[in-house]
């Protein structure tokens, strides 16, 4: 297991544990398997270069940005609170997101 390895399982953790969601919601965000994502989480495996652009698209982060391991987070990015937001209607129907879109427009009136 290669620190580097062991340095992208710790941020996955870190980021996954900001968003309050578990390692199957966050696997299912980025399109892997739960049991691929433990493997990463853990330093076992080394992601190919396609799984991180597709665990950075999950995040709504660059590739960069998780790979920087001096922050848990991109000072520069959504905060936790509206990360978790996004999660919920990210991959709801379009009619869906409309409506939830009006109700907070229409709860911060």
């Amino acid at each position: 297991m290669s620190e580097v390895a062991k340095a992208l399982g710790n941020k996955l953790i870190s980021i996954r544990e900001d968003l309050g969601i578990s390692q199957e919601e966050l696997a299912f965000k980025c399109g892997l398997a739960a049991a691929h994502m433990g493997q990463l989480e853990r330093g076992e495996k080394s992601p190919t270069l396609d799984t991180l652009q597709k665990i950075a698209d999950g995040l709504y982060i660059t590739i960069s940005d998780l790979l920087d391991f001096g922050m848990s987070l991109p000072a520069n990015k959504l905060d936790s609170k509206t990360n978790k937001i996004v999660a919920i209607v990210q991959n709801r129907s379009e009619t869906e997101k409309s409506k939830a879109h009006d109700m907070l427009k229409l709860l911060f009136k």
